[in-house]
């Protein structure tokens, strides 16, 4: 048995399932990644197997394992005293920062995970509005909060579908605060809010909805979005946890030409370290504690050393040709994934934006997936033997429960690097195609 296999099992003996979160057990290989180390877009497990790394932390590691901006920063925040519960000058300054690249932000907030950025924006934007409900999209991923984790009962691509909770314990009757609707139906926001809009207190969306690969939003979608909630006073919440600075310091926002009155920030907001903002419009930010009624706290919100590595982060996004290099890279992997596949005989639509995209196993190449209803067209048992196969050949996907999600690329790939991930993913297309 390999050391990989042998530390997860005795993991097991200690935490529930081997794991610190339920998602990290690859079902395609069988077992989590346990890394040795990780360096640059590469990892080595505990066998000392090198992988070319597709999933890098699930985005939040946007310029690469071991960053040495990063480390420095690090660094000097723990030779400070990582007095945590405090606020320090960098808390203002990745502040500041934030607020000039992303368009929304007037005023903001840092908080741990995804999770509970959604959460808190959630209800700062009930606080703001009165108003109890919730409109949301089909698929879209906000987090593990009770009040959204509900999916569809039935069929897909339905308005406003009888919901079902995504995990046992969720609190019941939260359900009745949400409506939805599937992704990029602007008839149904329309009919969403003719019927609700008068008790919506938000709307929240990926806009790029890149958890279920990469679906983007047409223009007469995100148009209708913008346009409803103001006419209804409603908010728009931009989830931005994965979309920020993956193809442009704006993030979505930027790239969309379209300005919430909230958004969150995660992942690569804190450069592989625990970090994440809420934050958008002055009056809406100003209802939370102190100044106004709506509570936000926490002892480890912007706990320092996270927020030092935040900053190095969006310091070195906005590097002058950083996202030149993205757009290169993804230039380069994007087309060479599909010229592999189309020579093996595999039915597979590519789609990707700046440093994520998906892959659609079974698909046809050439036909765009613009919901989540389409996505779940993919084939899935395809997808888990290219997973596997890929692991042998040495690069790494991450498997989200055999959900065509999202995979990406770090800043550190360089030219060469995906030539060589190319190489071995042309073997593990060889493979699954035989």
């Amino acid at each position: 048995m390999s050391l990989v296999k042998q530390q997860h099992e005795h993991a097991k003996q200690f935490l529930a399932s081997g794991v610190s979160s339920s998602t990290r057990v690859n079902q395609a290989i069988g077992h989590a990644m346990l890394f040795q180390r990780a360096e640059g877009c590469r990892v080595w497990d505990l066998d000392g197997r090198e992988l070319i790394d597709l999933c890098t932390s699930h985005g939040a590691t946007l310029l690469g394992h071991g960053d040495a901006r990063l480390r420095s920063a690090v660094e000097a925040a723990l030779a400070r005293g990582a007095a945590c519960s405090y606020e320090s000058q960098l808390h203002a300054e990745l502040a500041e920062l934030l607020c000039r690249s992303i368009a929304c932000l007037e005023l903001l907030r840092f908080t741990g995970s995804g999770t509970e950025a959604t959460m808190h924006c959630l209800r700062l934007a009930r606080a703001f509005t009165g108003r109890q409900k919730i409109l949301r999209f089909e698929g879209n991923f906000h987090g593990y909060h009770d009040q959204v984790m509900w999916s569809a009962q039935g069929e897909l691509g339905q308005f406003n579908p009888p919901l079902k909770p995504i995990s046992t314990g969720v609190t019941a009757g939260l359900d009745q605060l949400l409506v939805q609707v599937p992704y990029n139906r602007s008839d149904l926001v329309e009919e969403a809010f003719r019927r609700f809009g008068h008790e919506l207190a938000a709307a929240i969306c990926e806009p790029i909805y890149y958890n279920t690969g990469c679906v983007l939003p047409t223009t007469e979608f995100m148009a209708t979005l913008r346009r409803l909630t103001a006419q209804h006073g409603s908010l728009l919440v931009f989830d931005e946890v994965l979309s920020a600075f993956r193809m442009g310091i704006g993030g979505a926002q930027q790239y969309l030409g379209v300005t919430p009155d909230l958004c969150t920030l995660g992942k690569a907001v804190g450069g592989g370290y625990p970090l994440s903002v809420f934050g958008g419009r002055r009056d809406i930010m100003q209802r939370l504690m102190p100044e106004g009624d709506c509570q936000h706290s926490g002892t480890y919100n912007g706990h320092p050393v996270v927020v030092a590595a935040g900053l190095a982060a969006v310091q070195a996004y906005r590097e002058p040709g950083f996202y030149q290099h993205i757009q290169s890279i993804a230039e380069q992997l994007y087309g060479g994934l599909r010229t592999l596949f189309a020579r093996h005989g595999l039915r597979v639509r590519v789609q990707g934006l700046g440093a994520r995209f998906g892959m659609y196993f079974g698909m046809p190449p050439d036909e765009p997936v613009t919901s989540y209803a389409d996505a779940q067209r993919h084939d899935k048992s395809l997808l888990m033997r290219f997973y596997a196969a890929a692991n042998r050949h040495g690069v790494y996907f991450h498997d989200y429960g055999g959900a065509p999600c999202h995979h990406g690329f770090c800043a550190a790939m360089q030219p060469a690097d995906v030539a060589e991930a190319l190489a071995r993913l042309d073997k593990a297309a060889a493979e699954i195609a035989s």
